[in-house]
């Protein structure tokens, strides 16, 4: 009777797992909510990329083709990864602020905070949005020693990027796929 059992449990246990194997994969645009978190590959113009990852807890990090002087090789201005938040603001939308630091690459000195705040729209699939990103910059004082302000006091002093519109630099993503490990065709 013990074996009979045993026998009955591990054929309807492969029959579970062989029909969820069989099952195709869900879309990212399931429930209330599609999944938002992911990797992406974003760029903004069209241009300058970056790696941006939505962490499913709501964290925010990011490698931004400026990092080692984007568009603009002779820069001496590098960038620090971006650490940040995002959260939901509508069933399709996301909002999020980043924090980085900005260095004088020539001196190694430590320039500002800087802050990049988006608004985001997925597609349907959630697989693709496009938003608008503000950059900011919050002065550091010259030392030494260096002094930065808080910059999350709410009387801190952002200076808006004289390079970025008004109404904020378009930006657009894709989701990272997985590719098939194996030779190339």
């Amino acid at each position: 009777m013990r074996r009979f059992i045993m026998y009955t449990v591990a054929i309807a246990l492969i029959g579970v797992v062989s029909g969820v194997a069989a099952e195709p994969q869900q879309s990212r645009a399931f429930g209330r909510w599609g999944q938002v978190w992911g990797t992406w590959v974003w760029t903004i113009n069209n241009q300058l990329p970056a790696l941006v990852t939505l962490h499913i807890d709501g964290t925010v990090s990011v490698s931004d083709g400026r990092m080692f002087g984007g568009l603009q090789p002779n820069s001496t201005i590098r960038l620090t990864p971006l650490h940040g938040v995002w959260e939901r603001t509508g069933f399709q939308s996301i909002g999020g602020t980043s924090l980085y630091l900005l260095f004088d690459a020539t001196t190694g000195v430590l320039l500002a905070w800087g802050r990049s705040r988006v608004s985001i729209t997925f597609a349907d699939d959630f697989d693709h949005f496009q938003g608008k990103m503000f950059v900011e910059t919050l002065p550091c004082a010259a030392g030494p020693p260096v002094s930065c302000p808080d910059p999350l006091a709410a009387g801190a002093k952002w200076v808006p990027n004289a390079n970025v519109p008004a109404d904020g630099l378009p930006i657009s993503a894709t989701r990272l796929e997985r590719v098939p490990a194996g030779p190339l065709p």
